[in-house]
């Protein structure tokens, strides 16, 4: 079988690829390509046959710190074979061919529980994560902050202009993605908020008492305390954080995650962390 690869907007490509998402994962990455996002650090590996895609896997180049190191990963993503023609070991060729590309380069993804048992045939290893949580009391007017879009001018700015990461695990060039994820992913999409104070742009959804922040991109260094004063909620007892937060010169609990993350290659991981939750594939 051919094997095609795609690492930009190409709009035949990108219809094939955007069909069987559809199918395979109910949503649409057509917002995202509409703006013109996908570029060479995106690559889809796929089987196309009669102009149908049948089965692809993607990754993308991730510029990483771990643990205040600089390191190249690929995230791995979109893993999907149409109904029809599972069982037939697409998959596996095309995880095998990404793989045998870049045999040296570190490598992650999160998975779902049917297919825990796919992954370490590839000699991926599940490692388990947590999500940092903090109690804190926040009563707030919903009027302090300014609701946004992902193409609001104060989104991109906070995006384009960011200078401080985690330095126990971050993202250092996810913004496609976590575009992507701001588009395409209605709990993300409806929440973003800019604090004008913080000069701060944040993705944030209160389920009770409890806030789940899950991104806060500054655009100066900013603290918890200053933070905490410019979140448009009421009734807050805790936060959980979608992201590693030592930036914000907090020392939070960590609590296991059960979401399934696999890891492959040379890694130098800290105790306690999480993968940023917006900059997901």
């Amino acid at each position: 079988m051919t094997i095609s690869m795609n690492n930009s907007c190409d709009p035949i490509y990108t219809a094939a690829y955007d069909n069987l998402i559809k199918d395979v994962f109910h949503f649409s990455f057509e917002p995202w390509v509409a703006r013109n996002l996908w570029d060479e650090r995106y690559e889809s590996y796929s089987i196309i046959e009669n102009g149908k895609m049948l089965a692809n896997v993607s990754i993308f180049k991730t510029d990483m710190l771990v643990n205040g190191q600089p390191i190249r990963a690929h995230q791995y993503g979109a893993v999907a074979t149409r109904k029809s023609e599972r069982g037939k070991g697409l998959s596996r060729l095309l995880m095998n061919h990404t793989l045998n590309k870049y045999p040296d380069t570190p490598a992650f993804l999160g998975a779902n529980e049917t297919v825990i048992d796919f992954y370490p045939h590839f000699g991926f290893k599940p490692v388990q994560t947590y999500y940092p949580e903090i109690d804190i009391g926040i009563n707030n007017s919903p009027e302090i902050a300014v609701k946004c879009h992902p193409d609001d001018e104060a989104v991109q700015r906070a995006l384009h202009n960011r200078q401080i990461y985690s330095n126990i695990l971050d993202s250092v060039n996810t913004q496609p993605v976590q575009i992507c994820q701001m588009l395409t992913n209605g709990m993300y999409r409806n929440h973003i908020y800019f604090l004008p104070g913080c000069e701060a742009v944040t993705i944030a959804a209160q389920e009770g008492d409890e806030l789940f922040l899950a991104e806060v991109i500054p655009t100066k260094t900013i603290s918890m305390d200053a933070l905490a004063k410019e979140l448009p909620f009421q009734g807050v007892t805790s936060i959980e954080f979608g992201f590693n937060p030592d930036w914000l010169g907090i020392n939070p609990r960590w609590e296991p995650l059960d979401e399934p993350y696999f890891i492959k290659g040379k890694w130098n991981l800290p105790e306690y962390f999480r993968f940023p939750a917006l900059s997901e594939t």
